[in-house]
């Protein structure tokens, strides 16, 4: 009788893995479906694809995340949030949920205070997440938290992790928290990685892009001489660049330099 249970027992469970491994597959293959979709623009048919893959893999996290980000493209920004949700509930220890959550916050809803805390998770979960960090620093600027974001990007620079974008940052923080000649020598520091980053690239508009970041960095080096009371050495700086934002600035720096001084300390980053 013995063998006969174990025998009905191991044939339930055999069909169970089997039905499972077929739900898997057919999961697999909307996610895929879902993406196809997207990329051609449906995305209603796409966020159906996404549904039926989060059914029939109950345990999985990469259907429910794609949906969320289509529904952030349709405007539903409740939708996206529960999908999010759903999502961290499946797997609270995988870290990337956590990190999706964030940027959802940080962009589609606007909710800073909260995406810190999603990123501030991230990096429980997985201390090495560089990005966490540079998306932390950001949601700490937005609440004016300068201080803080500065010690984010620090310890980005400390592990050797720092993107160019993060360090130029990095810089501008250190100008508007008291540390305005430590902040010259990093978004210059900034400028060189930039400038050879771009001495490798092709034309087209990623250069372009970058050519106008160190535009961007020249300006900010200005900025950083005028914190410090150093006006002329800014003014050779800034009647070099090309930038349309030099003669009006030009202007404020013979007219009004400690004005000036004091917009770049007041100055938000973003």
């Amino acid at each position: 009788m013995s063998q006969v249970v174990f025998k009905v027992s191991a044939g339930f469970l055999i069909g169970a893995l089997v039905l499972l491994a077929v739900a898997l597959s057919l999961s697999r293959y909307y996610v895929e479906e879902q993406q196809r979709l997207a990329a051609a623009g449906d995305t209603e048919g796409a966020l159906r694809m996404a549904e039926r893959a989060s059914r029939l893999d109950p345990f999985g996290t990469k259907p429910l995340e794609s949906a969320s980000f289509l529904w952030q493209q349709q405007g539903n920004n409740g939708a996206a949030e529960a999908a999010l949700l759903e999502a961290i509930e499946r797997e609270p220890n995988d870290y990337v949920p956590h990190l999706l959550m964030g940027g959802f916050q940080l962009g589609s809803a606007g909710d800073f205070e909260a995406a810190a805390e999603s990123y501030r998770r991230v990096l429980e979960l997985n201390p090495r997440a560089d990005i966490a960090n540079s998306s932390l620093a950001q949601a700490l600027i937005r609440q004016g938290k300068l201080k803080e974001a500065r010690e984010e990007y620090a310890k980005l620079e400390e592990r050797g992790g720092i993107m160019v974008q993060d360090l130029f940052d990095l810089g501008r923080l250190q100008v508007r928290t008291g540390e305005a000649e430590e902040g010259f020598k990093t978004i210059k520091q900034a400028r060189r990685r930039a400038e050879n980053e771009m001495k490798k690239m092709e034309d087209g508009p990623i250069k372009e892009q970058r050519e106008e970041l160190i535009r961007s960095m020249d300006l900010a080096l200005a900025d950083a001489l005028v914190a410090q009371g150093r006006y002329e050495p800014a003014r050779a700086i800034i009647a070099r660049s090309p930038s349309p934002q030099a003669p009006g600035l030009l202007e404020l720096l013979t007219s009004d330099p400690e004005g000036y001084r004091e917009m770049v300390i007041n100055d938000e980053l973003y």
